[in-house]
């Protein structure tokens, strides 16, 4: 049998309840150890980003239970989660150095204090997310999550205005993309990969694990001549994006600097590395993704001596760029057709895109009066 015990978190699980009495559970595990990677593994089947953002957050719970409260997850109630959330928010001046976690004397759990609101909310619904799968496998008894309060930004889906670029916003980081140093060879690669994924997410509307997760093998001919991208997007729901003529012809200019020709039939990743491994061009993380992402705003934010576009470009982050694609898709798109574009269930989620119908009802109502 193939050990799926991780070193990350292995210092962690010590003797409070090392040997589960007959492990009698459907999971079969024996202590916490086998548990959690158990729910890592299921979670990591979803996507390597969720398996790493699972991870982090129980990591540092498990960290706290068992160094604080001298717990282990049977143990676990309400009221020690609730502990959690207050602890999260006010960290000890030890929880932010290195050398919490036994084994790992250079490993820093926490950066800074989690503010209350939408990041707590995220940790409360990972804990959630784990509890839930311990009480389905009968490794405990009830999920102590499911009465934690959320007070975050997600209180009324679709009442928050999305994060996007304004038109001013956008224009300029469009002028910047055509504007990027191409002095080198390494600037002329790095102009084309970064025109290239830019094109790509916008074009497709694409989030960052579906540009990350996709290479040109899954770029497929359709029946009328033309192509489409096959994209395994969140909740592992697949659909297939058309693929217009300018986004065709990106492709091709991208795909000719790695001596490739067409736009399909290999895997070449959609979210190259800078530089190859082993002679082959390998894919980005989404953690590395971000990195990039940055590095491009800031390119940005040095291209204006305005001070609230500089500190808002340094702010946006890689979503807004699927975000921007949805809001201008929405001026020409019916709201059940942009839904299935962007993989939403629910056209509840779609709706928050057509903000910018506010400009058009402001003009129209202007005159509505008794």
């Amino acid at each position: 049998m193939t050990e799926l015990i991780n070193p990350e978190h292995l210092p962690l699980m010590r003797s409070i309840r090392s040997e589960v009495t007959g492990a009698d559970n459907l999971m079969g595990a024996s202590n916490d150890s086998e548990a959690l990677t158990l729910f890592l593994n299921k979670s990591g089947s979803r996507s390597q980003e969720t398996r790493r953002r699972y991870e982090r957050e129980i990591i540092r719970f498990t960290a706290f239970i068992y160094q604080e409260q001298a717990i282990d997850y049977a143990a676990v109630r309400l009221k020690h989660l609730q502990t959690y959330l207050h602890f999260i928010q006010n960290l000890p001046p030890l929880w932010l150095e290195p050398g919490v976690l036994p084994g790992k004397p250079d490993k820093v759990l926490f950066k800074s204090s989690i503010k209350p609101g939408k990041s707590t909310d995220q940790v409360i619904d990972v804990l959630s997310a784990f509890f839930g799968f311990l009480e389905r496998n009968r490794y405990t008894m009830g999920n102590p999550a499911a009465s934690l309060v959320r007070s975050g930004e997600k209180t009324a889906r679709g009442s928050k205005v999305i994060r996007y670029f304004h038109e001013p916003e956008w224009q300029h980081v469009r002028q910047c993309l055509g504007s990027m140093p191409c002095s080198t060879h390494k600037e002329i690669m790095e102009s084309v990969r970064t025109n290239f994924m830019i094109r790509m997410t916008y074009a497709l509307a694409l989030r960052e694990s579906e540009l990350t997760g996709q290479t040109c093998d899954d770029i497929h001919p359709d029946n009328e001549g033309g192509y489409y991208l096959s994209v395994l997007g969140k909740g592992r729901k697949r659909r297939n994006l058309p693929v217009n003529p300018q986004l065709h012809e990106t492709i091709k200019d991208y795909r000719s600097f790695y001596g490739y020709t067409g736009i399909t039939g290999d895997a070449l990743p959609l979210a190259p590395r800078r530089r190859k491994s082993a002679g082959v061009v390998s894919g980005l993380t989404s953690r590395g993704l971000r990195f990039w992402w940055q590095g491009f705003m800031q390119f940005c934010a040095e291209q204006t001596d305005d001070i609230n576009l500089q500190y808002r470009l340094q702010e946006m982050p890689f979503h807004s760029l699927r975000h921007t694609a949805l809001t201008h898709l929405a001026r020409k798109m019916d709201i059940e057709d942009l839904a299935i574009f962007a993989g939403h269930d629910s056209i509840n989620t779609t709706s928050q895109y057509y903000h910018v119908e506010a400009r058009r009802l402001k003009a129209l109502t202007m005159d509505h009066q008794l």
